[in-house]
């Protein structure tokens, strides 16, 4: 890995990777910051944030990666960073001139826009730059930075902003996307020119990938009537998407405005999830084989659900740290489970379709049940939502468990 470090294209990647996780949490953290200050004590509007980095994905992930593929990678992501740069610029410049935090919405709903290409962009140019016998390697480290900035993102960037402001908070931002893209135009590559995309070709390309990525959804839904363990697998693929709807609407709202830790609390909560997440994985590592890993999800779901449901008695610091960790190390366990089984029963020439459309169908999860979320602990209240929502999970894990058999 040392080795990969001294191959100047790769680490000049790996930092531009690294820069862009960062900004990207920091994104994140100034969203939560500025929704505390749109609307106190409504948790609806966690669920509207949520729809500012979940439509992106549902409206350009069918057409983005055949698009990058027509263009040259570090190019693609030096213009996504440097147009983010701009956004990140105007968008406090905007706030004070419409007088309204409500253009945050707009602005960060761009923002995620344009940050598909560049997440599209990275994994491909990565091959470039690196021996073939050394991809595994290079993927863990690139894995490893993101994962470190994924952290300082949300802890240093909940407490950054509260020591400079959200003003200021928006041009740090800024700043390192702009050095994210310009660490990305420095990558010296070779690439195969593609032909540039003319008007008819543009619009004849979008609508038969249009046509193929449904075509691979409709296919997703037959295997799932075929295969009973990869329907299984989506639809605790659903209920985990509910676990994390739960936990950006109600969860950062209680942390942030309940607790009254605010954002630079919720920095430190998501540090201590992200710790949860890596020593889950990690404890998987050391088992050889596990038969059962239905079980697994099962268990956890129920567990996750139980916390919810008890954990309205235990609103206090410390046990919300001990629950924290907990469910990151339940939830880490529970996707490495629901991958590994579709690796082992989707067969090859389906697989790479099932991954993909598997991502299309978690973003659209995620609206589906951030919003409901969001309505029902505003028109009644958060406990009642948390109490109602525990049940559920605990209930249908109990029903899971009794199909299993």
């Amino acid at each position: 890995m040392l080795k990969l470090l001294k191959i100047k294209n790769f680490l000049l990647l790996l930092l531009s990777a690294t820069f862009s996780q960062f900004g990207d949490r920091l994104t994140h953290m100034l969203l939560i910051t500025l929704i505390a200050e749109i609307s106190k004590g409504k948790v609806f509007t966690y669920s509207q944030a949520s729809l500012t980095f979940t439509l992106p994905v549902l409206i350009l992930s069918p057409f983005c990666g055949v698009l990058v593929e027509r263009w040259e990678k570090r190019k693609v992501m030096f213009f996504a960073h440097f147009l983010q740069y701009l956004l990140l610029l105007l968008t406090p410049l905007l706030i004070i001139l419409f007088k309204s935090f409500l253009v945050i919405f707009f602005s960060l709903f761009l923002f995620f826009l344009i940050d598909l290409f560049n997440n599209t962009a990275k994994p491909s140019l990565l091959p470039f730059l690196v021996k073939k016998e050394d991809l595994l390697k290079a993927n863990s480290l690139d894995q490893s930075f993101i994962r470190i900035a994924t952290v300082l993102g949300m802890v240093v960037g909940g407490f950054l902003i509260k020591w400079v402001g959200w003003q200021i908070g928006f041009i740090i931002n800024a700043f390192t996307h702009l050095t994210a893209g310009l660490l990305a135009l420095k990558i010296n590559y070779q690439e195969e020119k593609k032909e540039f995309l003319k008007k008819e070709s543009f619009k004849k390309l979008v609508v038969n990938t249009a046509k193929i990525f449904f075509n691979d959804l409709k296919e997703l839904f037959f295997y799932m009537k075929k295969s009973k363990v990869v329907l299984f697998v989506l639809f605790s693929i659903f209920l985990t998407t509910l676990i994390a709807s739960i936990s950006y609407t109600i969860l950062i709202f209680l942390i942030q405005q309940v607790l009254k830790l605010g954002t630079s609390g919720v920095g430190i909560f998501a540090g201590i999830l992200a710790i949860g997440m890596i020593f889950g994985a990690l404890v998987l590592g050391f088992f050889k084989k596990i038969e059962n890993k239905k079980n697994l999800i099962i268990f956890g779901i129920f567990i996750l659900g139980l916390f919810f449901f008890i954990g309205i008695h235990f609103i206090k610091v410390p046990f919300m740290v001990f629950i924290g960790l907990i469910s990151g190390i339940t939830f880490s366990i529970i996707t490495v489970a629901q991958n590994t089984i579709l690796q082992e029963e989707v067969e090859a020439e389906i697989r790479a379709r099932i991954f993909a459309t598997k991502e299309f169908v978690t973003n659209a999860s995620f609206i589906l049940t951030s919003l409901p979320i969001g309505l029902l602990s505003d028109f009644t209240s958060y406990k009642l939502a948390l109490i109602i929502l525990g049940i559920f999970l605990m209930a249908v894990a109990l029903f899971l468990k009794s199909l299993t058999r």
